[in-house]
C-alpha cells in the first residue's frame, strides 16, 4: 500500500516540478559580474543583440561587415593585450556590471548599446581610484595608455 501511495504521489509531484522548471527557464536570466581589481573587459554583442541587429539592418550583408570590422580590431587588441600580459575577459553585452564605491555602495554601469552605435566595445577598470571607462575598439591601445597606464 505504501508503494501505491508513493508513486501516487511521485505522479503527481512530478508534473508539477517539471512545470515549475520550465516557467524558470522562461524567466529572464540577466549575468551579474561585480568589478574586483583593476580589469580590461571586451564586450561583444549577445544572441538576442545579433538577431536584434540583423532584422533592423537593410542590407543582411550590412551586420557580417560590421562583425567583421569589429573582429579586426579585437584581433588588435588581443595581440596588444598579449605583448604587455595583460589579462582580459569576453563578456556579452546582456551581462550587468557593477563596482564597489569607496563607501562600500555597488554601482551598476550602464550598457553601452544603449548610449552609441557601438555594439563591440571594451570596459577599463582601474580598482584603485574605483572609475571605468568605456571605450571602442578603434581607440584602444590610446584609451587604455591614458587610463590605465597613467593612472
Amino acid at each position: 500500500m505504501k508503494k501505491v501511495i508513493s508513486m501516487f504521489l511521485f505522479l503527481i509531484i512530478l508534473p508539477f516540478e517539471t512545470s515549475i522548471a520550465e516557467q524558470n527557464k522562461l524567466l529572464p536570466t540577466e549575468p551579474k559580474f561585480i568589478l574586483d581589481k583593476d580589469m580590461v573587459i571586451l564586450i561583444s554583442p549577445s544572441e538576442n543583440t545579433i538577431e536584434h541587429l540583423k532584422s533592423i539592418m537593410e542590407d543582411g550583408d550590412d551586420f557580417y561587415v560590421m562583425a567583421d570590422d569589429a573582429n579586426y580590431y579585437r584581433s588588435l587588441i588581443y595581440d596588444y593585450l598579449s605583448d604587455i600580459h595583460q589579462p582580459y575577459l569576453n563578456k556579452h553585452d546582456d551581462t550587468t556590471f557593477f563596482y564597489q564605491q569607496k563607501n562600500g555602495e555597488l554601482r551598476q554601469i550602464e550598457n553601452n548599446n544603449s548610449n552609441s552605435n557601438s555594439f563591440w566595445w571594451a570596459l577599463l577598470y582601474n580598482h584603485e581610484n574605483r572609475k571605468y571607462r568605456i571605450v571602442d575598439l578603434i581607440d584602444f591601445k590610446d584609451e587604455y595608455e591614458k587610463f590605465i597606464i597613467n593612472n
